[in-house]
């Protein structure tokens, strides 16, 4: 699933194509159920003919501000991706959604699974309120980690997961960052020494933004960023059977943890 550092780099790449300034003349819904509001003919009437001024992102949001004072947001999910290109090219097999842009290139929505989801909003905050705090930039202090994890008794690989609790990171990141940070994935939030919390916190903006900055240059991809070749190949925690730990050549432990499949080394990362 896409996480902060694969939409991060979508939204540069959508900035890197010209997008903003640029008017949507026509939309092209293959797959309506994505429209998440308003309905179906309100959102075309209504996104027809809106400039896009920018491209932003919020957690795994991609923002879309327009010149009526609507945005358009777009979520990704599993498999989705976003390209730009001239109407002349042959479209992917999985393009689901389109907008026909003023300069006769197109946004395309590509998205195997149907799992991605788009609104059309004069107000974002209803959707977005729930989110927790951003992992990049400066407000993202260790005080504001460490409140967010404080009182919780969850793992922290959950707690990593959770969009409530930190906005944008996901189960691949989770894993790296306390591979980094040599915790185990078990370990409660509100269970961290003061050590690791300093060394999970050291972790989170740098290697995220390394990711982003890698994965930009892998963009536009059909799928993930971060399931690429490109992106793969970075991760330090292999993710399938018979991984080796790239710190001590142990083996990696997989375990569920919330449902979600987590990579670990029992030696760097001991409980």
């Amino acid at each position: 699933m896409p996480e902060l550092p694969d939409v991060e780099a979508t939204s540069r790449y959508l900035l890197n194509s010209g997008l903003a300034g640029h008017a949507v003349r026509n939309v092209e819904l293959f797959w309506s159920r994505a429209v998440r509001t308003p309905g179906i003919e309100d959102f075309v009437l209504t996104l027809c003919g809106q400039r896009i001024e920018t491209v932003g992102r919020r957690a795994k949001f991609l923002l879309f501000p327009l010149d009526q004072g609507w945005t358009l947001v777009m979520h990704l999910r599993m498999t989705g991706s976003l390209l730009v290109e001239d109407a002349t090219t042959p479209r992917p097999t999985m393009t689901r959604n389109l907008y026909v842009l003023d300069d006769g290139r197109e946004l395309r929505f590509v998205d195997p699974r149907k799992l991605g989801q788009i609104w059309l909003l004069q107000d974002t905050d209803a959707l977005l309120a729930g989110l927790g705090p951003e992992p990049l930039g400066p407000g993202f202090t260790i005080s504001v980690l460490q409140s967010c994890l404080a009182k919780r008794s969850a793992p922290i690989k959950a707690l990593l997961c959770d969009q409530a609790v930190i906005a944008g990171i996901g189960n691949i990141y989770a894993d790296e960052l306390l591979f980094a940070a040599n915790i185990h994935p078990l370990t409660p939030g509100s269970g961290l020494s003061e050590p690791q919390l300093a060394r999970l916190h050291a972790e989170i903006e740098p290697m995220l933004l390394e990711a982003t900055e890698t994965l930009t240059t892998s963009m536009p991809y059909h799928g993930p960023p971060t399931e690429s070749p490109e992106g793969l190949q970075r991760l330090k925690v292999p993710r399938g059977r018979n991984g080796v730990c790239s710190q001590c050549t142990g083996p990696i432990t997989r375990v569920p943890v919330r449902g979600r499949s987590t990579y670990y080394c029992e030696v760097c990362q001991a409980a």
